[in-house]
């Protein structure tokens, strides 16, 4: 597991990060001592005005071209979870906290959108890469106001990255950090055309071939 360092905390670490396309931190795996977390959450909660903390800097201190710039942005988006780490480890007593944006708890159903997330480990004697697919495909079919045909993915997973209706967190500029990886789902009504008109033409086949 890679580590980075927060620069501005450096008794704070993190494995895992991911940044929408303003840069803004959408999720953030976090590990230290209670009173290290505590004082980071403290920092992010007072915002500009008040001598905040507005950015972080995640450092690979094995490389120093490493490095990435986290936005925090409002403190009033986001949620934490946190647990403790056995005793039994190299660091003494740590923390392993959650830190991320509310709308990736539960999918806004009215609006049709919802993130679909998946913890991909190094790739190993057996490992796949269709975990965050997969999740993207039941949170489509959780989402759509119509029923969905499983031998329809293929076809419907490819419009919707070619139209932007799934949007993976992961971009050239904010590339997601560690192994977590996440798609940003939104539905409209040019989904539920494309089905109808799909079902109308035959390209959406009402019975598996």
């Amino acid at each position: 597991m890679k580590l980075y360092r927060i620069a501005e905390f450096p008794e704070v670490w993190s494995d895992a990060c991911l940044r929408d396309s303003e840069g803004r931190f959408l999720f953030l795996s976090l590990y230290g001592r209670d009173g290290s977390l505590m004082q980071l959450l403290a920092a992010m909660e007072l915002g500009a005005q008040e001598r905040g903390v507005q950015h972080l800097h995640l450092e690979n201190p094995a490389d120093p071209q490493d490095r990435h710039m986290v936005s925090v942005g409002a403190a009033e988006r986001l949620s934490k979870h946190a647990c403790k780490l056995p005793r039994q480890n190299l660091f003494g007593p740590l923390n392993h906290m959650w830190v991320f944006d509310k709308s990736m708890q539960q999918p806004d159903r009215a609006n049709r959108i919802g993130w679909a997330m998946h913890y991909s480990p190094p790739a190993g004697p057996g490992a796949s890469g269709d975990g965050l697919a997969d999740k993207a495909w039941q949170l489509i079919g959780s989402l759509s106001p119509v029923a969905l045909l499983d031998h329809w993915r293929p076809q419907l997973l490819a419009w919707c990255q070619e139209t932007g209706a799934m949007q993976r967190m992961d971009s050239q500029l904010y590339p997601a950090i560690g192994p977590v990886q996440a798609v940003r789902v939104s539905l409209t009504e040019h989904f539920v055309k494309f089905i109808s008109d799909g079902v109308r033409s035959g390209a959406l086949a009402l019975a598996a071939h």
